[in-house]
């Protein structure tokens, strides 16, 4: 109870960490009965079930297609309790300020807020939601911050779309009240039910299980497990902590090492960045299939590097020469040079790369295929 709470009011500060944190410990239970609770004072308790109903669904629908995250009934299974138990925790952190607004007019000031101040608090609210919403699915399924706000915006279409065709056909719905009809739909769809709750049992579970591991002082792998799994969800801070921790344990583990080199670039800290993709690159010359001398290039590239840049970024080609992004750093190299031809070859071969790249990982080569384009053009 009191660690949920905790996770409740982290999100106003840190909602990366306090989603994090609730796909780890916390209770469904509790988060219905906080967005509940919350939306009483306002009348709204009926949000909830849109919010399960379609928000959640229709988010997790737009993200499996637009990443290649499998079928859309595989991503339910996997990520509709997880999901929902941090938008029920979003909800409830949104509304809370005008819950208590609302209670403090009504009991306190004897004076209930009128109707133009509690919808225009409530418009607010609904947008802070929005915003919580983009941080709660980027936790759930690490997509990137602009396909979380667009699916985002999705499930809020879907929502009102819902809202609307209730309002058309709902009276069709009301013998759905028979508890004879109700018992017959649970028994009917109960192994459905069961499997959509599973996503958040298993994810905490295998969570617990890494963290046991960790009891261990000499286990540095557990440690880069539980750093993978922060990573993931873009808790950069307890990511970055699991890696430090893997790499006391055993500095001879390349992994740790290329993924804080990895943390460090996306946080603009450069410098730290060589220095641990450097370490990396001297443990193990192919990690990762050789991307260590990728992320290694890039980023003198970005330290203004450019001689060694280029060296780093045809070594990786030569082992890797269809790789989108690989080709998108090594054409900037070149552009860099004032080495058209090359550069144009290699932004076409990104280009090619990104195009032909199989399901699975063109969630992973848009962006380059992307930005390649926009080199060509320019």
């Amino acid at each position: 109870m009191l660690d949920n709470l905790k996770i409740l009011f982290q999100i106003y500060y840190q909602p990366s960490r306090a989603f994090s944190a609730a796909l780890d410990r916390g209770s469904l239970v509790f988060a219905a009965a906080a967005a509940v609770l919350v939306s009483l004072p306002m009348s709204a308790a009926i949000g909830i079930v849109p919010l399960a109903v379609l928000f959640v669904p229709a988010a997790i629908a737009i993200i499996a297609a637009w990443d290649v995250l499998g079928s859309t009934g595989v991503a339910l299974r996997r990520d509709f309790a997880p999901l929902l138990i941090c938008a029920l925790m979003a909800a409830a952190a949104a509304f809370l300020p005008v819950a208590l607004a609302s209670l403090l007019g009504r009991f306190l000031l004897a004076s209930p807020l009128t109707p133009v101040v509690l919808i225009s608090a409530g418009a607010a609210a609904l947008l802070y939601f929005l915003f919580l919403a983009i941080f709660a699915l980027r936790a759930v399924t690490g997509t990137s911050a602009a396909h979380a706000a667009g699916a985002v915006g999705g499930g809020l279409a879907a929502t009102v779309l819902g809202y609307f065709a209730y309002g058309t056909i709902g009276h069709f719905l009301y013998f759905l009240a028979s508890p004879l009809v109700l018992i017959c739909l649970f028994m009917l769809w109960r192994p459905d039910f069961s499997s959509l709750t599973s996503g958040l049992r298993s994810r905490q579970n295998f969570r617990r299980m890494l963290e046991a591991s960790t009891l261990n002082p000499r286990d540095a792998d557990a440690q880069y497990q539980l750093g993978l799994i922060y990573q993931q969800r873009h808790n950069y801070t307890e990511a970055m902590a699991r890696f430090q921790k893997a790499v006391e344990i055993d500095p001879t583990e390349p992994g740790p090492h290329h993924q804080l080199g990895r943390i460090a670039r996306e946080q603009g800290r450069y410098a730290d960045a060589q220095r641990h993709l450097e370490a990396c690159a001297a443990l193990d010359d192919k990690h990762e299939s050789s991307e260590i001398w990728r992320d290694l290039g890039a980023t003198n590239l970005e330290l203004g590097h450019t001689e060694l840049a280029l060296a780093q970024l045809e070594k990786y080609a030569q082992r890797r020469e269809y790789d989108a992004e690989g080709q998108y750093w090594l054409g900037l190299v070149y552009k860099r040079l004032n080495r058209s031809a090359e550069a144009r070859e290699a932004f076409e071969r990104a280009i090619e790369a990104g195009s032909t790249a199989p399901p699975h990982r063109r969630r992973y080569t848009a962006r380059w295929l992307k930005l390649a384009r926009t080199e060509l053009r320019r």
